[in-house]
């Protein structure tokens, strides 16, 4: 309608996170992912090896070749291997194997799948992102990613409706569990907002039942800027924050109080 207003975002996408410490945090994977500009400095060992070295935890370097394709559109598609060298990326994992880095030409990443809070996720994040911004130098950032996986379980859920108590009811769908009875296998949602201009944030929730007869919660949040500007290590973690702030939010308004207090 002409002249009409943009609502403003309101609810809980605007409200302060509780953020309370929860000591068993049904995290299975978080994410962050920086894309630059392709800068093949990213490719040479040296500099991998000089990220490594800045880091503040122990990782073995492992070098990965990532070749090319060349896709011809026509009566046939084809594929054939490109006539460009292949391309080296670079992966720094902890020990134990629940940290992992990766070093691309156009992007950087730092993902876990022991999550033990989010200030020491952030400040191997900034450890990271200055090690890049030093040895690697792009010259700008195109887009700034955060997604959180939680899997969540519950020892007095037996069947789908039981999860009333403990996923919020803006996210539960009751009528469908009630209707699926116990023919009920999995049942996935998107959910997808814009928080703030650049901003986005994705919430991929539901249900799924497990070989052992067992019921997960599955709630996906995966937030996001996207937008190209300088690359400067204090505006992305800047971003980073907000992102985290989005997602934080997020589980606060997909999860009730008595899930929360299961795991404090």
């Amino acid at each position: 309608m002409k002249g009409a207003g943009v609502k403003p975002v309101s609810g809980w996408l605007t409200r302060e996170p509780e953020d309370r410490h929860l000591s068993s945090p049904p995290v299975a994977l978080v994410v962050c992912q920086v894309r630059h500009e392709t800068e093949y400095a990213a490719s040479d060992a040296s500099r991998a090896l000089r990220i490594k070295g800045a880091l503040d935890w122990p990782t073995e370097l492992t070098e990965n070749l990532v070749q090319g394709v060349n896709v011809a559109v026509g009566q046939f598609t084809g594929f054939s291997a490109s006539q460009s060298p292949a391309m080296r990326t670079w992966q720094l994992k902890s020990q134990d194997g629940t940290w992992t880095v990766s070093l691309q030409p156009d992007h950087f990443s730092l993902e876990t799948t022991r999550y033990g809070g989010w200030s020491q996720f952030r400040d191997r994040l900034t450890q990271l992102a200055k090690a890049v911004g030093e040895h690697v130098a792009p010259a700008l950032e195109h887009r700034v990613g955060l997604r959180y996986v939680n899997q969540i379980r519950h020892p007095d859920v037996l069947s789908p409706l039981d999860w009333r108590n403990f996923i919020s009811e803006e996210l539960f769908q009751e009528k469908l569990y009630e209707d699926l009875g116990d023919s009920f296998r999995a049942a996935m949602q998107v959910v997808e907002a814009i928080p703030s201009a650049h901003h986005s944030l994705v919430i991929r929730h539901g249900l799924q039942l497990g070989q052992e007869s067992e019921f997960t919660y599955v709630l996906d949040n995966d937030s996001a800027r996207q937008g190209s500007r300088p690359f400067d290590v204090q505006s992305i973690m800047t971003t980073v924050d907000q992102l985290h702030l989005d997602a934080l939010r997020a589980f606060e308004m997909g999860t009730t109080e008595t899930l929360r207090d299961h795991f404090a």
